[in-house]
């Protein structure tokens, strides 16, 4: 199996075709930040561009030699992993036949294996080598190819571990056991440097911490033997011709590079503290080593930010100064001549196979040598965009983008242009390239409804693993909303007016008053907009619709003397109240809102004290907003609260409800020319409530509702909400408790 571990790399080899084709074309600034709390990037960072190769999606890097690179894009279920070999020369990508190779840096060779037969195939030239390592028993594994020898791991008799490295040269097998071991030394990790050093790991019986030694393959014996007490699993060990690089993890995490020269054991290595992570560092030449994190696969955790590490870092081990290389790193893999070749990634170009090696200033630069067509730069093309949305009739607003990268936060701002009033969505957190959508229900953040009229948008998505910037994306939406008879507030959603005994007029955006706080766990703090004092020279307040022609609902106050007054709507508040007419004392029961005759105009009915009921038909018209009254009919004087609705029950006409003093509420059918159909029962019990308000559509379902106040009125736990269902039959839900987290007004308080 190949052992491909996307944290390693490890490379030797001439790339004299990579120079060939990389060794003209452009050069632009690094785009990449210093790394944080470390020491100053260098500004002479440079990242070249030079007609690069292209190569799948996905693909990794397993190796590279003289002429060209191996690649491998992972197995999916049930897909096996695909290998591919790329010419620098042709540059032409090759897919090997199936089956999984191990590569071996520094070399054109990928080995195939067949349980103790392995196979050693030269993808420059096609030529294979058979070497048959069944004389090693079946407890022999193979671990790495180092130049033309397979590394094997096998147990020994001590409980200790053997090491072998079998080749087959002039068609003759030869097994080198590597001396220079402790028999009982138990190895854990085998790396390459180089084609002529392995790394090798390895503990004692014990004895706490590793070693790290050095195999020189030439001889077959260990060279160079350090105990590194801090070295673990997760730290990395690499070599170049003069320095050995490892990583040491304290107990907290916390990593920090150590470099050394080879062969000098008894000086104390230079350490540098990097952060946290698995880190992989890499000499580059004699002056110079690179470190990063993978992030692939990372998840964010609101708890850790993102790893500064997650580029690709070069040091100076001269001046200690550093430049970001890289905006990403998978794998690195090193060349004898202080060059690298490294699977990762730039905001600019994207990700690929980057050669990493000194520019004319000697300050490490990146030139791309194949691309995968994948983004490093969150990027993000949009599927849908409104444009205008009208809530009114049930539907939501929804964004939605390809979002071409994972570990993403995507965020959407509303802003209304004239009050500023916002709603920001809960992210939406995408662990891989997908299709993300927003979708806005039409409230603001306190959850009143949206006004209509100009908005903003803006649509943030962050890379959560903190690679790359914040893409922003921004536009405009109109929201037009049709009119409401019970919207004072330009919504088109009602609102509830509420009347205190001071004599004070408020209003109460209806969908957060009453259906979403009666929906959600934590009601939100009512917004409450204020008319003024002084309402209470008022005998009858009641929401009349739209009477006056502007788009806008209206309402009508009746004074002590019977004069009857006009509050035009603005949208916003009212204007200067206008005299309609006196003579309404004659009048105990006034219903204004619902259009009866089916001309599109809200029309108002008014019982006088002997029981008959008259019709004023709307004109629409705001300096004589209703005609001459129509007599509809005598007997009403057996209910003590009348109620218009508008449309309740599904016909084509605005309903009634009618309280009689039993407490039974019946229902009238408007038959769209101001009369009325056979009152229907629609239940009793309805003698505890002294408000009984048709409030108008406040779940945006298409249907009125209701809402009905307690007797004792004015208190939070008055207030209860009935969804209206459109069938004549039952035409309202179950009741709905609804809380409050304070008070509607001081004292007992009026709906309407």
């Amino acid at each position: 199996m190949l052992h491909v571990r996307t944290p390693r790399r490890r490379l030797a080899a001439a790339v004299t075709a990579v120079l060939a084709v990389t060794s003209a074309g452009i050069t632009v600034p690094a785009v990449a930040a210093p790394l944080s709390g470390t020491v100053a990037a260098a500004s002479a960072s440079t990242e070249q561009d030079l007609g690069a190769f292209s190569l799948p999606a996905g693909s990794r890097l397993a190796s590279f030699g003289p002429s060209g690179f191996l690649t491998v894009v992972p197995a999916t279920s049930p897909a096996l992993p695909e290998f591919r070999w790329t010419g620098y020369e042709s540059g032409v990508t090759t897919p090997l036949p199936p089956g999984s190779y191990f590569g071996s840096p520094g070399t054109d060779l990928a080995v195939t294996s067949a349980g103790s037969v392995h196979t050693l195939h030269d993808l420059a030239t096609g030529a294979d080598v058979v070497i048959d390592t069944t004389a090693l028993g079946p407890d022999a594994t193979l671990r790495r190819v180092i130049g033309s020898a397979l590394v094997l791991r096998k147990p020994n008799a001590t409980g200790g571990t053997d090491v072998h490295l079998v080749s087959k040269p002039e068609d003759t097998v030869l097994n080198r056991k590597v001396t220079g071991l402790p028999a009982n030394a138990s190895v854990q990790r085998f790396e390459l440097s180089s084609t002529d050093t392995l790394i090798l790991t390895y503990t004692l019986p014990g004895t706490p911490g590793r070693h790290l030694a050095l195999v020189d393959v030439a001889t077959g014996t260990v060279v160079e033997d350090r105990a590194l007490p801090l070295l673990t699993d997760k730290g990395d060990v690499s070599t170049s011709a003069t320095r050995v690089v490892w990583t040491e993890i304290s107990g907290q995490g916390a990593v920090t590079l150590a470099v050394a020269r080879r062969g000098d054991t008894t000086t104390a290595p230079t350490r540098i503290p990097l952060g946290s992570g698995s880190v992989q560092a890499e000499p580059l030449g004699d002056d110079w080593v690179t470190y990063g994190v993978n992030a692939e696969g990372v998840t964010w955790n609101p708890n850790f930010p993102p790893n500064p590490l997650h580029g690709l870092t070069a040091r100076s081990l001269t001046t200690g100064k550093t430049v970001k290389v890289l905006d990403s790193v998978q794998r690195v893999l090193s060349e004898a001549d202080g060059k690298q070749l490294v699977r990762g990634g730039t905001v600019a170009h994207g990700e690929g196979i980057y050669r990493i090696a000194p520019g004319p200033d000697g300050t490490p630069v990146a030139t791309l040598v194949a691309r995968t067509g994948e983004p490093t730069a969150v990027g993000a093309v949009a599927r849908t965009v409104p444009t205008v949305v009208d809530f009114s009739g049930g539907q939501d607003a929804e964004w939605v983008w390809d979002v071409d990268r994972g570990n993403v936060e995507i965020r959407l701002q509303l802003t209304h242009t004239a009050s500023g009033k916002r709603w920001n969505s809960e992210p939406t957190f995408l662990d891989r390239a997908y299709v993300s959508g927003v979708t806005w229900t039409g409230m603001f953040d306190n959850r009143t409804s949206a006004y209509n009229g100009a908005y903003t948008w803006r649509m943030t998505a962050r890379p959560t693993d903190g690679i790359g910037p914040t893409l922003e994306k921004t536009g405009a939406l109109t929201v037009a909303n049709k009119p409401a008879p019970h919207d004072f507030s330009d919504s088109g959603s009602p609102d509830l007016l509420v009347r205190d005994s001071a004599g004070r007029l408020v209003g109460y955006d209806a969908r957060q008053t009453l259906y979403e706080t009666g929906h959600w766990g934590t009601p939100s703090k009512r917004e409450r907009v204020g008319y003024g004092a002084g309402w209470n020279i008022y005998d009858r307040v009641t929401a009349a619709g739209n009477i006056a022609g502007s788009v806008h609902a209206d309402i009508l106050g009746r004074d002590k003397t019977g004069v009857l007054w006009l509050y035009q709507g603005t949208g916003t508040t009212f204007l200067t109240r206008t005299r309609i007419g006196g003579g309404w004392q004659t009048y105990d029961k006034l219903a204004a809102g619902s259009d009866l005759n089916g001309d599109g105009r809200p029309d108002l009915v008014a019982t006088d004290k002997t029981g008959v009921m008259y019709l004023y038909k709307g004109t629409g018209k705001a300096s004589a907003p209703y005609a001459n009254r129509v007599r509809l009919g005598a007997g009403w004087g057996i209910y003590n609260q009348i109620t218009a609705t508008g449309n309740i029950a599904g016909a084509r006409a605005g309903d009634l409800l009618a309280r009689d003093k039993a407490g039974v509420l019946w229902m009238y059918l408007g038959n769209g020319n101001g009369t009325f159909a056979g009152r229907i029962r629609v239940g009793g019990g309805w003698d505890r409530y002294s408000d009984i308000v048709g409030v108008g559509d406040t779940n945006l379902d298409g249907r009125n509702d209701l809402v009905v106040q307690g007797v004792a009125g004015g208190t939070y736990e008055t207030l209860a909400f009935y969804n209206g269902t459109g069938d004549w039959r039952a035409p309202f839900g179950s009741r709905q408790g609804v809380y409050n987290p304070d008070d509607l007004g001081t004292g007992a308080v009026n709906l309407f």
